[in-house]
């Protein structure tokens, strides 16, 4: 049990180390990780320079709707703003 509860607080601390969660004023989560350029979508990796490797993933939900935010590394700037439905299909993508 305790090799057990030591493994879960190392992964704990893991995901804390990758994501970057905010709640704002009206109770919006938004998590960001940040994801190799190999792990994106097909759908929205030929709109990242490739010269960018790694980048900045923000989600957040608003509804029964599942926003993202794709920036760069340092997440300053923002190559465009996509919504996926219940269903998991992209509706939207903007840059």
């Amino acid at each position: 049990m305790i090799k057990f509860k030591a493994a879960k607080r190392a992964l704990i601390l893991e995901l804390e180390l990758l994501m970057d969660v905010v709640v704002d004023d009206e109770n919006t989560v938004y998590e960001t990780v940040h994801l190799e350029r190999e792990e994106l979508d097909n759908a929205v990796i030929d709109l990242i320079p490739s010269t960018q490797e790694i980048v900045c993933v923000t989600s957040f939900s608003v509804d029964d709707v599942i926003g993202f935010i794709i920036a760069d590394k340092q997440n300053n700037n923002a190559y465009g703003i996509g919504f996926i439905d219940c269903d998991n299909q992209l509706k939207k993508w903007e840059v």
